[in-house]
């Protein structure tokens, strides 16, 4: 849970503000936006307080891990799992007569 002003890990909002159309399109991204998923709205902060931009930091990010050898596959990878992560985040469980759902 996170408290009123306060963003949840930094990746998530980086990665929204920064994917291209081809990766928007291939992890299913068209239309969300960070207001859109449980991990990054709880808050209502989707802005940096210190005013850094979030495309500048997924690029710093990026280039930092191609300075520590991860090839674009591996990069694009672990954007994926962070697409994932978001996208359970929105997941809700509960019962439905006798069958949990």
């Amino acid at each position: 849970h996170q408290t009123a002003g306060e963003r949840n890990f930094h990746v998530f909002y980086q990665f929204l503000q920064a994917a291209t159309e081809d990766e928007r399109n291939e992890f299913l991204l068209n239309g969300y936006k960070v207001q859109d998923f449980n991990l990054t709205n709880q808050s209502g902060t989707y802005d940096r307080r210190d005013h850094v931009v979030d495309t500048d930091m997924h690029k710093e990010m990026v280039e930092a891990m191609d300075n520590m050898g991860f090839g674009s596959d591996t990069v694009q990878q672990l954007m994926r799992l962070v697409v994932a992560v978001l996208f359970a985040g929105n997941m809700t469980f509960g019962e439905r007569g006798d069958a949990a759902v």
